[in-house]
């Protein structure tokens, strides 16, 4: 009988513990991909600190598919593109047709992510124009990836008519299906070092294509959601560098997301960004005066604001 009590009352306090716990959501991208590893650092640095709320990381298909999620309340966070930032609330690009997304809010900037073009070998492509004719994956068609690739493809006067295949996959699958020789190359939007970049140069000797050129440049100085970029092949093993361009990695919400669910989340971010580096390397050289304003075509979440001003340098 005492123990059954006990018991009784373990599971009414476990419940009015449970009644008292806020759960919010993180859009992220791939379970393969940088994002899911950097909305994942971010949930475990808030949940270990901040009793009162749990962060749940969520694998989706990735930009565009979060920004219409968040629009429609079914995440509370998402991690998105710059580019897609400034489509979604100019009504651009995918989002062309539809309403500004009025009710965006920055929380921080994250990291740069390059536009990174990864080929077998034998496909012997050395250059944009190299992959015309070629079996492509370009991503998911919900990713901010297949946004940009399609964006500068178009600038470029190419269509899907001029590629022997234009294939719509995801990161793991895309990289599957390069080293099994079944498609020449994928085009990828993420920061560096990365596992699976690495995975694949160690596993097929996949080749970095170097994205560069009058065309490339062009392209970059029309679109100021764009900035030069490079990769550091010796993260790789490798020698030099391969040129491209990039946007950045950016955690966004809602005007009507609680200031102190926002304000939990930067300034756990702030505060411990050593730690957080080491759960997600993408993550490992934030700055705090970055993550205040590169990128972040939205007006920042006024908690957000208010906590950088408070523990910012």
């Amino acid at each position: 009988m005492i123990r059954w009590v006990g018991v009784a009352i373990l599971s009414l306090v476990t419940a009015t513990q449970a009644q008292d716990l806020r759960l919010y959501t993180i859009g992220s991208g791939d379970v393969n991909g940088s994002y899911y590893a950097a909305a994942t650092a971010i949930c475990q640095e808030t949940n270990r600190v901040e009793a009162g709320l749990r962060c749940s990381p969520e694998a989706t298909p990735g930009s565009i598919y979060n920004m219409e999620a968040l629009r429609t309340r079914q995440l509370d966070f998402a991690i998105v593109q710059s580019d897609v930032q400034h489509m979604a609330l100019t009504s651009e690009g995918p989002f062309d047709g539809g309403p500004p997304f009025a009710d965006l809010r920055s929380v921080m900037s994250l990291y740069p992510e390059t536009l990174t073009v990864l080929a077998r070998p034998d496909a012997h492509i050395l250059s944009l124009r190299g992959l015309v004719g070629k079996r492509v994956d370009i991503g998911l068609p919900a990713s901010g990836r297949q946004a940009t690739a399609m964006r500068l493809l178009e600038s470029l006067g190419l269509d899907r008519s001029d590629f022997r295949a234009l294939l719509q996959l995801s990161t793991g699958t895309g990289l599957d299906e390069l080293c099994a020789g079944r498609i020449d190359a994928t085009v990828l939007l993420l920061g560096h070092p990365s596992a699976v970049v690495a995975r694949a140069i160690a596993d097929c000797d996949a080749r970095l294509v170097n994205i560069s050129g009058p065309e490339v440049r062009a392209f970059i100085e029309a679109n100021s959601d764009y900035v030069y970029a490079s990769i550091p092949r010796t993260v790789y093993g490798k020698k030099g560098r391969t040129l491209s361009f990039g946007v950045l990695a950016t955690l966004v919400t809602r005007t009507d997301m609680p200031d102190d669910i926002v304000a939990a989340i930067t300034a756990n971010m702030v505060a411990n960004l050593p730690s957080v580096g080491v759960s997600a390397a993408v993550l490992e050289n934030l700055s705090i005066s970055d993550m205040q304003q590169s990128g972040l075509a939205a007006p920042m979440h006024p908690a957000a604001a208010a906590t950088f001003d408070r523990l910012g340098p």
